[in-house]
């Protein structure tokens, strides 16, 4: 994480213009790594923005690749010295997130093109696509302190203005966050990897961090302007490290993660936010309790502008999931169970509901932004059941069967699985949902 105003060694239009163009450069590195250890079509035109695999090719590279933990190594060098000379050269907060975004996504790029192959090869650019915004949801979360000490310097109106897209475009991501259906615009992959990965993992994780940072760099630049008051060191720093911890365990709790937190997560956490702290209070602010302060109240905003849109979007998803499933699916069953209750048999069609009058018009599943995605729920007859089906949140695919009664069962024998207990004609199963009630942990 890196959580200061923008270094003083950075003077000068020259040293500027020197600064984005190695971030430039870092993106150009980035770029050659994708095209070059990517696994593009076989057979057909390659297109400009498809890689090449012209790396595995060039025999020099062979020792290199024959170790992943090598070929890693050795080729996230260079944009990681590119990246420090963006740091060193530049106090554009802007150059120095783009040359950290493609710190992280070189790796990717490499470990998907040596171990992952099969998987880019099979999602094409959309593997191009998801690993490149990962690494952007990355880069930005870490450096989100650098981001919101410029941001600060805004005026109003334009904070407005920057930060509305990336806001908007992380809660689309969250609204959209299903596996299982091509129709969301938002969704690049079969699997939600960016809503998942990219903001419910690591850039919360990051945002935990952040905060315990904020709050320990506080009790640092208060023992620095009086020196006397050593408690409040010791209590900022313990306290800096007990919030991200108490954070994911918050989170954990309320299922913004697809896991449950465990206690390595927690004990790694703890580390992590004493070392930011650490480093923070040490580099770059030469035991200033300004600088300190300043630091401090720029990790706390960006953890702030990382934080509220992953929330948002968290919660706005789960209100979906919920009118979906608990309203407007229930609208369609019901009005499925009196047509049945009328006819003995299931409609073919959910369109003869309307011509029937039991249902005036079809809900359609809350998920996503109506301008992204006009999907609709999936019905198939099968006679005396039917099977709806909607995407969801997360890898799910809700599905809906209706309650079955089992003719030749004995009559008044009883089952926990049962709905109702001892009915005339055998034993009526429950109704089954293929999804709980709230979005699944994922593992």
């Amino acid at each position: 994480m890196i959580g200061s105003e923008p270094p003083v060694a950075a003077e000068g239009p020259g040293s500027e213009a020197v600064g984005w163009a190695l971030a430039a450069a870092s993106v150009l590195y980035a770029f050659l790594i994708h095209h070059g250890i990517g696994p593009g079509p076989v057979g057909v035109e390659l297109r400009w923005y498809e890689p090449r695999g012209f790396l595995l090719q060039w025999s020099w590279l062979g020792w290199a690749m024959g170790s992943t933990l090598r070929l890693l190594v050795v080729l996230s060098l260079p944009a990681l010295a590119l990246s420090l000379g963006v740091v060193a050269t530049s106090a554009s907060a802007v150059a120095r997130a783009i040359s950290v975004i493609c710190v992280v996504a070189t790796p990717l790029f490499l470990f998907y093109g040596d171990q992952a192959t099969p998987v880019w090869e099979w999602f094409g650019w959309r593997g191009s696509a998801v690993i490149a915004m990962l690494a952007v949801c990355i880069g930005l979360a870490l450096t989100a302190p650098l981001l919101a000490a410029s941001w600060l310097r805004l005026r109003w109106p334009f904070r407005i203005a920057v930060y509305a897209p990336f806001a908007l475009g992380a809660i689309a991501f969250l609204r959209n966050a299903t596996g299982t259906d091509p129709g969301l615009r938002f969704n690049l992959s079969p699997w939600p990897a960016v809503p998942v990965f990219g903001l419910e993992v690591a850039a919360l994780f990051i945002t935990a961090w952040l905060l315990g940072m904020a709050v320990g760099l506080r009790g640092v630049a208060e023992w620095r302007r009086e020196p006397g008051g050593r408690s409040r060191l010791v209590i900022g720093t313990a306290v800096g490290i007990a919030v991200p911890v108490g954070l994911l365990a918050l989170g954990s709790e309320l299922s913004l993660f697809p896991f449950r937190v465990g206690r390595g997560a927690y004990a790694a956490t703890a580390l992590v936010s004493a070392v930011a702290i650490g480093l923070a209070a040490s580099l770059g602010v030469r035991g200033a309790a300004d600088g300190t302060r300043l630091r401090s109240l720029y990790s706390g905003v960006g953890a702030a502008l990382v934080l509220v849109p992953i929330v948002v979007g968290q919660i706005w998803a789960r209100v979906d999931y919920w009118v979906t499933r608990e309203e407007r699916a229930r609208e369609i069953i019901d009005a499925l169970q009196t047509w049945f209750d009328r006819e003995g048999i299931y409609p073919d069609e959910l369109d003869l509901l309307l011509e029937s009058g039991d249902l005036a018009a079809i809900p359609r599943p809350a998920i996503g932004f109506a301008f992204l995605y006009d999907g609709e729920f999936r019905y198939r007859n099968f006679g005396t059941s039917f099977l709806l089906e909607f995407p969801a949140p997360r890898w799910v695919e809700c599905a809906y069967t209706p309650p079955f009664e089992d003719e030749e069962a004995d009559e008044g024998e009883e089952a926990p699985w049962e709905l109702e207990a001892g009915v005339e004609e055998g034993i009526q199963l429950a109704e089954s949902w293929s999804c709980p009630s709230q979005p699944p942990e994922l593992w």
